[in-house]
């Protein structure tokens, strides 16, 4: 397989891909045992990174980083990308789950607040008859800050016979937790997609399609989540406006 084409958004390079691409993919690597680590991003994990050193080596060492927001697919395009498309975590699950069927491909759903990845097991199980969940269990809550050790929580990991990892813990504790264990995993296939437990879950209602396609899910989820999201959107909406505007720091690269 070639390289993939991207475009570097102020220091974070997000391939430019469809959602079926992705997910063929995804479903590819996890039959052929080959390991591959997908990071989803928006506006807020791409500025993020711009000052959290661990978050921007997480994000170069992911084989492939796409775009989960849609001010993300608007640069690409406005790059040449012609195709480019929103790679969003939950429609990525979906997707993955549905064309892995055929092969019999095995799903661990890993983290998330207590109970919630029994909910999204669940939740697939029943859109997908014949999905196979190797495992589906939260992880312990840390202490805000607290990095993720060498190793750590790949206990409930261990003697899976798994394909398909899917991590919900968060922005940035996700990508820090894949890129620290990335060399410990034996499952091959492995993706953060955070809020996409709750939406999967149906513990929090997602935004309306036409929203979405506007770009302005963020506004939707700040209404549902305002103490959470709030001090989040706040910073990240003018930041990510004011630097594209007056930088432009994008461009094509192959990765």
């Amino acid at each position: 397989m070639g390289k993939t084409p991207g475009l570097d958004i102020l220091g974070t390079t997000v391939h430019a891909l469809t959602l079926d691409e992705a997910a063929r993919r995804m479903v590819a690597a996890a039959v052929e045992g080959r390991p591959l680590t997908v990071c989803p991003r928006d506006a807020h994990g791409i500025i993020r990174a711009r000052s959290d050193d661990g978050l921007r080596h997480a994000h170069a060492r992911a084989d492939l980083v796409t775009a989960d927001g849609m001010p993300l697919v608007w640069l690409q395009r406005m790059a040449g990308f012609r195709d480019a498309a929103r790679v969003y975590g939950p429609d990525l699950m979906d997707r993955v789950c549905d064309i892995g069927r055929p092969h019999g491909l095995r799903h661990v759903i890993l983290g998330g607040r207590p109970g919630t990845a029994a909910r999204v097991a669940a939740a697939l199980g029943t859109r997908h008859p014949g999905l196979r969940i190797a495992s589906a269990e939260g992880l312990p809550m840390r202490p805000p800050g607290r990095l993720p050790q060498a190793g750590e929580d790949l206990e409930a990991l261990r003697g899976l016979e798994a394909d398909v990892l899917w991590l919900g813990l968060g922005s940035p504790r996700q990508e820090l937790w894949l890129d620290t264990n990335r060399r410990a995993l034996t499952i091959p296939v492995r993706a953060g997609v955070g809020a996409a437990f709750d939406f999967v879950a149906g513990t929090v209602p997602q935004a309306p399609r036409t929203l979405q396609r506007a770009g302005l899910e963020w506004l939707w989820r700040l209404a549902a989540e305002p103490r959470r999201l709030g001090r989040r959107y706040a910073r990240t909406v003018p930041a990510f406006l004011l630097l594209c505007a007056l930088h432009r720091p994008w461009r094509r690269r192959a990765a």
